[in-house]
């Protein structure tokens, strides 16, 4: 079972939510301890990170097996969550 940390940008965007959306995210976000894979491997500039998808939002996240963690980069609207990286 992996363990999952938030980068504080990511973390940020999830308090601003409203609580039914924040326990969405945090509910799709869990699932990822069982499977790191739920999400698709991005490509390009991105290359090492991966995607899941919630709803109109998309978390950015990196798996780190050596340290079984689940890094949370960040969280955003679909329309821009990739220019920011």
């Amino acid at each position: 079972m992996y363990s999952i940390k938030f980068d504080k940008k990511a973390a940020d965007f999830v308090r601003k939510l409203d609580n039914q959306l924040q326990k969405k995210l945090v509910k799709k976000i869990d699932e990822l301890s069982e499977n790191p894979f739920l999400g698709k491997p991005l490509s390009g500039n991105l290359s090492g990170l991966w995607r899941l998808r919630c709803d109109k939002y998309r978390i950015i996240y990196q798996v780190k097996h050596q340290e079984l963690l689940i890094f949370v980069l960040n969280i955003g609207h679909r329309k821009n969550i990739y220019e920011s990286h």
